[in-house]
């Protein structure tokens, strides 16, 4: 898995919350804007990583979206 920074977790987190934005469009986006290869498996993970760790309300809404 390739290092993914603080900056790009952030990108992550605030398009994940955005109405109608599916994680097939996230990771286009991701990769596009910082010229990565991330895939659908490697954003679920991140995403799946960050709830388990905080479980707040903000978990609750990346929870929504699996």
């Amino acid at each position: 898995m390739e290092q993914i920074t603080e900056e790009i977790k952030q990108e992550i987190f605030r398009l994940i919350v955005i109405p109608g934005k599916e994680v097939e469009d996230i990771v286009k986006e991701i990769n596009s804007n910082f010229n990565t290869n991330l895939d659908y498996d490697q954003i679920m993970q991140i995403l799946s990583d960050e709830y388990l760790k905080n479980n707040l309300d903000y978990g609750r809404r990346l929870c929504c979206r699996f």
